[in-house]
């Protein structure tokens, strides 16, 4: 069995089923759970240790730990509830959530959340700012 980058994800390639998986949707629907990803693949824990040491040079478990925080964050970013993601995600208490995202970005979910609702890309353009700075030379309002 291989790992191999593809794309903007890993596969699984050469396995004893003789299928291809996607790592991180095979993450996913197993609940971050190693023991399931090897009962998928047909493979042994131990060789799957092997297999991601010597193909992305880390211990499985961590690599879907972080994995599972990538898939948390773009959830947020798509404007779910924390409490949603963090059930989604197989989290058994939003505190467990909020405190492992903390740990990987260092701001905790509700936090992230808000500041993401905060900026406004489309009014970061250069379009919106010469309109308003236009209408404001003009005397005009932004409310107008």
């Amino acid at each position: 069995m291989r790992l191999i980058r593809y794309k903007d994800t890993w596969r699984a390639v050469e396995t004893f089923s003789g299928k291809a998986y996607c790592l991180e949707i095979l993450a996913l629907s197993k609940s971050y759970r190693v023991s399931a990803v090897c009962s998928a693949l047909g493979c042994s824990e131990r060789l799957l240790y092997s297999v991601f040491m010597r193909d992305i040079g880390l211990p499985p478990k961590t690599w879907m730990s972080m994995e599972r925080m990538v898939v948390a964050r773009r959830k947020l970013e798509g404007g779910k509830a924390i409490e949603m993601v963090a059930r989604e995600l197989g989290f058994m208490a939003v505190e467990t959530f909020t405190r492992r995202f903390y740990e990987v970005y260092g701001i905790s979910p509700g936090r992230f959340v808000r500041s993401r609702k905060v900026f406004d890309p489309s009014k970061e353009s250069l379009d919106y700012r010469m309109a308003t700075s236009s209408k404001r030379s003009q005397g005009f309002n932004e409310e107008e």
